[in-house]
């Protein structure tokens, strides 16, 4: 048997990695074989979507992976994208760890939402744990959004009291 060299053997094609200009991270080429029916339900969820199979099939993995990771966190559309949210709940993770960003007490959680069972809150806190950057750019984008610059934006929306 003869053994194989890993360093100087050439990439195979499923190897390749893409690099697209201001991809946040490369991808790469990955062929699965998939049931039938999976495959038609994710080209009628792209076609529907205006994807591309592969990117709605990104986005389910990701969000498949993050659920089993962080139990009791669900994904909702909402107007500005997918959003973490916590089960049981309407609540995105972000609204309820936006006070808890600035100190990282936890009290301020069960005081600000006492419907929130301890599950649930720790569920929010194990999905910032792990996906921190994302949370904040959704807290800080929510903190941009003042009256002044809401009117800015979409005139006539914010009636101001005189």
């Amino acid at each position: 048997m003869r053994a194989r060299k890993n360093a100087s053997r050439p990439r195979r094609a499923t190897e390749r990695e893409d690099t697209k200009p201001g991809a946040p991270e490369p991808r790469v080429l990955t062929t699965m074989r998939l049931r039938r029916s999976l495959r038609q339900a994710l080209e009628t969820a792209a076609q529907r979507m205006r994807r591309s199979v592969a990117d709605v099939a990104q986005e389910l993995l990701d969000e498949a992976l993050r659920m089993r990771q962080c139990p009791g966190i669900y994904f909702a559309d909402e107007p500005s994208g997918r959003v973490a949210k916590i089960g049981g709940t309407g609540l995105a993770v972000w609204e309820v760890v936006r006070d808890f960003a600035k100190d990282e007490n936890p009290t301020r959680i069960r005081k600000a939402f006492p419907q929130l069972s301890q599950a649930q809150i720790t569920a929010a806190l194990m999905y910032y744990a792990r996906y921190r950057d994302e949370v904040r750019a959704k807290i800080d984008v929510n903190a941009a959004l003042t009256p002044e610059s809401l009117e800015r934006r979409y005139p006539g929306l914010v009636h101001f009291a005189r």
